[in-house]
């Protein structure tokens, strides 16, 4: 793991706008907004200021510190119709997610003559996103270049042009992709419409993992669970309790729909950062944590993740976690566990058992 790990600069460019901005201001904020200073932000002058935000630990650290923000799958019905002023948008990785914002912005949120002002990096296909917006605004505005980010403010001066095709985010749906329609998902979830290669890899191995215990474990917890994968196929073992929890609102709807149609013994799915909103200890904890290829890989996020494992594990308990074959999650979790042991590796991924 790296510990390289900043301030997101296209964000940067957008909270350099405030101080410009007059009225109501609604940001959205993704995964990209993590290490924001929300103080500075509720510091703002000339403009009140709303948050949406689909990642529970982005709406806890702002509404910390006073800064109102709306945990949702960016449902957007729950904020005021052309009511603000200007919309602050870093765009996110899903090209879904982007389209679906840059819609309700153009078409339910910003009031006549309200500015849209997005950034990102040219290969977040920023460019495109511009391009797309500029048509459905009825607006023409170039790009501004900051390093590697560009932002550009585009102003909403007649809808002119369809609306952006978001593979229709705000609904789960079957998807045969995922065993045949078992599953459902949709957009905003990490790999919403395929079944992970390391969660998979993980329930192959998973009956060996469970073997050497004593007694049957009875309760288990699936920590940051997507659309509810490992849970569910997990659940063909006999537990007798299961727990799901992730950070991202649209996983929680997916797996929560999971649940109530594939699971019959007592189950719950909890919004949390790592398992943080979870106070039981459990027999088994199953985790593919959020270390992907393109994605922030950060010292201080594993260890949140192994930290959270360690006090959500029962004494007489035992994790099992797959991760890339690059991360060294091993080095870092013997400072957390007594027992870790590599016990598979195909190539791709290894999975890591811990233990007290």
């Amino acid at each position: 793991m790296s510990g390289d790990y900043t301030t997101d600069r296209s964000v940067d460019l957008l909270l350099q706008k405030l101080s410009d901005c007059g009225g109501s201001v609604l940001i959205v904020a993704d995964e990209n907004w993590t290490l924001t200073d929300w103080t500075a932000v509720g510091q703002a002058q000339h403009c009140s200021i709303d948050v949406i935000s689909n990642r529970i630990d982005v709406a806890n650290n702002a509404t910390a510190v006073g800064v109102p923000c709306h945990f949702s799958d960016f449902d957007f019905s729950r904020l005021p119709a052309t009511h603000y002023q200007t919309v602050l948008y870093r765009v996110s990785k899903e090209r879904a997610t982007s389209h679906h914002v840059i819609n309700h912005a153009a078409n339910r949120l910003l009031i006549p003559g309200g500015t849209l002002a997005i950034s990102g990096a040219k290969n977040d296909g920023l460019k495109s996103y511009l391009k797309q917006a500029c048509q459905l605004f009825g607006d023409h505005t170039h790009a501004e270049k900051h390093g590697s980010a560009y932002r550009a403010s585009i102003r909403l001066r007649a809808l002119a042009g369809s609306p952006l095709s978001d593979k229709n985010y705000a609904a789960t749906r079957p998807l045969n992709s995922l065993d045949q329609g078992r599953y459902h998902s949709k957009p905003g979830v990490f790999g919403w419409d395929k079944i992970d290669r390391g969660s998979a890899f993980l329930i192959d191995h998973l009956g060996a993992f469970l073997a050497p215990f004593s007694t049957p474990p009875e309760s288990l917890l699936d920590l940051g669970c997507g659309y509810g994968y490992l849970a569910c196929e997990a659940s063909r073992h006999g537990f007798s309790e299961i727990v799901a929890s992730d950070n991202n609102a649209a996983a929680i709807s997916a797996c929560r729909e999971n649940f109530a149609r594939l699971l019959t013994v007592p189950n719950r799915v909890v919004a949390g950062d790592a398992g943080s909103n979870i106070e039981q200890r459990f027999d088994v904890l199953l985790c593919n944590p959020p270390f992907h290829a393109g994605f922030s890989v950060d010292d201080r996020l594993g260890i949140k993740f192994l930290r959270n494992a360690r006090r959500l594990l029962a004494i007489s308990g035992r994790a099992l976690f797959v991760v890339n074959r690059f991360i060294a999650l091993e080095k870092y979790a013997r400072d957390y566990f007594k027992r870790v042991d590599v016990i598979a590796d195909n190539g791709a991924y290894k999975l890591i058992t811990l233990s007290h």
